[in-house]
């Protein structure tokens, strides 16, 4: 079916397209983050190590950066609604068949399907999101977009443990496997690439009848290399410290400042709703009020995020459980909340026609710190404390401030409709 045979020229349909991608991301980050849920129920059943359960985590990440580039290439050159059915089904499947496991050692095999097609989706949305929405409202699309992740990763807490132990933990990704299946079905009935893919010329096309996007277009406007560099160095110093936050969090709590653990786990899930609720936050800030600037609202959340950072290394047991609340609300907002600023951003360097290829350069560097956070984050804890964790952290929201400083003073943004503002004046 081709995009003419819906009518998609009304301004509402750029909704429909939103919930699709929403869902998309919901049910996949479901899956993705459903290692933990599931771990005791692995471990009890194939008597595997807390090193393999990491394992499975490690081996989706790394088949993600490695689909990253070709996937946002072909992203580009065949269209969001394809390569969303591909993404989707090759993860639904994947899952569907882990029910069928007999030897753990299978489970990493199945996670690098999924990670393939988990891969994707940033790609997929980012392209898609491109074209349908205009530079007004396209952070705040991609804000809600988003969070689908930690909505999915909460679902999934929730939704597999139960399952696993009323049915058991085959039924669980079964169930998550059908879902990805179910929504790549609606996806196939529902989702259109836009008109614009096929009749409008987009920023980095090197003119009618070229055979594909010039990436000599992007890297040679102003300020685009130092723009790409700042952002993609940035994004893998925030998912470093995103994935250590995430994963250490409770623990720090608990050791450092004495939180039984349902006090520890209550500050996570603020955290994790105050990065729901900053993914879109930030976006409207940047659309709203910055008339589509993303660089400055970064500058401002990274220094947030850096006064976040200190926060945390000079909390103490004496300090209040209000204070350590607020706190979490404030580092969920800050260090989960800068995605969708990041990935509009990236996209609107390299215009409609090369938002799938460039966005997925950006995340194979962004997810290079993923893999590498959580480790050096706790060697760091194991050697001298976590005081100097979140100073680390600190450093590396300090960084990105300066960065995003030093590129909105030497180049303008520019916008997917070719029109430039400069930052600072």
């Amino acid at each position: 079916m081709n995009s003419n045979s819906v009518n998609v020229s009304t301004g509402n349909y750029r909704w429909v397209i939103l919930a699709l991608l929403t869902l998309a991301q919901l049910v996949m980050s479901m899956g993705a983050y459903s290692w933990g849920p599931l771990a005791p129920f692995l471990r009890a059943e194939f008597d595997a190590t807390r090193a393999q359960i990491g394992a499975i985590v490690s081996v989706l990440y790394f088949a993600s950066v490695v689909i990253a580039i070709p996937s946002g290439v072909a992203v580009d050159k065949w269209g969001s609604r394809l390569m969303l059915v591909i993404a989707l089904a090759s993860m639904g499947v994947a899952f569907a068949a882990m029910a069928t496991i007999k030897v753990f050692v299978a489970f990493w095999v199945m996670a690098a399907i999924a990670g393939i097609g988990y891969g994707m989706i940033n790609q997929i949305s980012t392209k898609g999101l491109m074209l349908w929405f205009d530079s007004g409202g396209r952070a705040t699309a991609m804000g809600i977009k988003q969070t689908g992740v930690t909505f999915g990763g909460a679902l999934g807490a929730v939704v597999l443990p139960a399952i696993s132990g009323k049915f058991g933990w085959r039924w669980a990704v079964v169930l998550t496997g059908v879902l990805m299946l179910a929504v790549a079905l609606s996806v196939v009935l529902g989702y259109r690439d836009s008109p614009q893919r096929v009749s409008s010329p987009a920023v980095g096309a090197s003119g009618p009848g070229t055979k594909g996007p010039d990436w000599r277009s992007i890297l040679s406007g102003p300020g685009s290399k130092s723009d790409l560099l700042i952002l993609s160095v940035v994004a893998m110093l925030l998912a470093f410290s995103q994935t250590s936050i995430t994963s250490f969090l409770v623990l720090f709590l608990e050791e450092d400042l004495g939180f039984s653990m349902r006090a520890a786990g209550a500050c996570l899930t603020v955290l994790m709703l105050a990065g729901a609720t900053g993914r879109i936050a930030w976006g409207l800030i940047s659309d709203r009020f910055f008339g589509g600037n993303r660089k400055i609202p970064m500058i401002i959340l990274c220094f947030l995020a850096f006064a976040c950072g200190l926060g945390l290394a000079f909390l103490s047991g004496d300090s209040a459980v209000s204070l350590v609340y607020c706190l979490s609300a404030m580092v969920g907002f800050t260090f989960m909340g800068w995605n969708a600023l990041f990935i509009t951003l990236g996209a609107e360097i390299a215009g409609p026609e090369l938002a799938g290829s460039v966005t997925g350069f950006t995340l194979a560097v962004c997810w290079a710190g993923i893999i590498i956070g959580p480790p050096l984050f706790g060697a760091v804890a194991d050697n001298f404390g976590y005081f100097w964790d979140w100073i680390i952290l600190s450093v590396f929201a300090l960084v990105g401030a300066g960065a995003f400083i030093y590129s909105a003073m030497r180049s303008p943004t520019v916008t997917p409709t070719g029109e430039t503002a400069r930052l600072c004046k």
